[in-house]
């Protein structure tokens, strides 16, 4: 398999903190630059939790509410359906009009 080489840029979108020492969630656009005869990746978003120490994804969709709402299942799958759920509580907040 033949390696294409890209670039895309990287844009902070959305973040919603949590307070002090309860982590961050953010959004960021990813706008791959295409390359001529080759790689043509339409835009996407990812989205994060950041925990104070590390930065991980969580979900990626074509829009913001889709990479919010795949990442519910992946957080609940690692850590657990205990666990408060931040980005269902982004989802939720985005519900409510908050």
């Amino acid at each position: 398999m033949e390696e294409e080489t890209g670039q895309a840029t990287i844009r902070l979108v959305k973040a919603y903190p949590f307070g002090p020492n309860e982590g961050a969630v953010y959004v960021y656009e990813v706008r791959p630059q295409p390359i001529e005869a080759g790689m043509h990746i339409e835009e996407f978003y990812i989205c994060t939790f950041d925990d104070g120490n590390t930065e991980i994804v969580w979900g990626c969709g074509s829009t913001i509410r889709e990479a919010l709402e795949n990442a519910i299942p992946q957080w609940a799958k690692v850590v657990g359906e205990e666990e408060e759920n931040p980005f269902k509580e982004v989802v939720n907040q985005q519900e409510r009009g908050e």
